[in-house]
């Protein structure tokens, strides 16, 4: 029996309900799977019925995946859901105690795991392994867990370990790092101009080290590669999928203000470049189909479906007494980075 094979693009959707429109083309189109954002969350029971409605038409193997990494980037919160540290938060932590910093980071992604596999979301943006770099703009800031790979890669894998016992999955970012860029990727394309061998010692070793199923591009420039960002340079891809040579490589969203062109220009030029999966998020009915038309024919395999396995209350219950100082310390730090564009 043949395995089914899908358009190789994440789509986004309108709202909380799917429209008749959607509900057509998912099924006639059968994109690779969904995204979330908050215009998609109202409260826990209608979240379960949009999973549902959605895998009535693409298929009860259908990834859904959200951005929750705690701190500003937090797409499911108050008052439905708690608020949540943030990766910065857990990393000063962990330099004042290491094994103090290691707990919380799992406690983050059991709590975050438990959130998702409640409502059957099989995957999340998380973790960022950019470094937070001192002078570069906020986009990053204090999502990064650190400003060392000495503090990021433990931290984050903690926290990816955390996410596993629930069976969620976890989708590093933002390759090749985007820690030391000065503009915000949501608005216009940054460029990184520091000096490969260092990317490469500090940077890009993160991704190097954490070896996970997917992970997200970052809409950046490396002059080395020529002009073109990341996402849709061919040969730039080619050298950073050396770093992660078993993932999915999936674009970040290529409504973008850092890319420029047709929705069929974006996600054609991100696919040939090497990107695995087109991610297109927003944009009307009628712009989103296009981008599901424009990812070509079917021809990607879905990945198996991990068991989703919600924890049971008195262990989220410590989990969020672990992590509640860290939340209080975050809305106290007058230094906490401003929310970024788009987050």
């Amino acid at each position: 029996m043949s395995q089914a094979i899908y358009r190789p693009i994440i789509i986004g959707l309108s709202g909380p309900e799917l429209t008749p429109q959607e509900s057509y083309w998912i099924q006639a189109l059968q994109p690779y799977g969904v995204i979330f954002f908050r215009r998609n969350l109202v409260d826990p029971t209608q979240v379960r019925a949009l999973v549902a409605a959605v895998r009535d038409c693409a298929g009860e193997d259908c990834p859904i995946w959200i951005d929750q990494e705690g701190g500003r980037v937090q797409r499911l919160g108050p008052p439905h859901w708690p608020r949540l540290p943030s990766p910065l938060a857990i990393g000063r932590c962990w330099r004042r105690h290491a094994f103090d910093g290691l707990t919380r980071a799992q406690a983050l992604g059991q709590v975050i795991g438990h959130q998702l596999a409640s409502l059957g979301i099989t995957h999340t943006c998380a973790p960022c392994l950019d470094l937070a770099i001192t002078g570069a703009d906020p986009v990053i800031g204090d999502r990064a867990f650190g400003t060392t790979p000495a503090e990021v890669i433990p931290l984050a894998l903690a926290f990816l370990d955390g996410l596993q016992t629930t069976g969620v999955v976890g989708i590093v970012k933002h390759l090749p790092g985007m820690g030391r860029v000065t503009a915000d990727s949501h608005v216009t394309c940054p460029i990184i101009e520091t000096p490969l061998a260092t990317l490469e010692a500090e940077d890009w070793l993160p991704f190097r080290v954490i070896q996970t199923r997917v992970v997200m591009t970052a809409h950046v420039t490396l002059p080395a590669f020529g002009p073109a960002p990341v996402t849709v340079n061919p040969e730039a891809l080619s050298r950073l999928r050396q770093l992660c040579p078993d993932s999915l490589i999936v674009s970040d969203c290529l409504t973008m203000g850092a890319l420029h062109g047709s929705i069929e220009a974006r996600v054609g030029a991100a696919l040939d470049a090497g990107c695995d999966l087109a991610l297109y998020s927003n944009g009307t009915s009628s712009e989103r189909e296009s981008a599901v038309r424009a990812a070509g024919e079917p021809r990607l395999a879905r990945e198996p479906r991990e068991t989703l396995r919600p924890l049971p209350e008195d262990r989220v219950a410590d989990c969020l007494a672990h992590l509640e100082r860290l939340i209080e310390a975050d809305q106290a730090d007058p230094t906490r980075d401003q929310p970024a564009t788009g987050a």
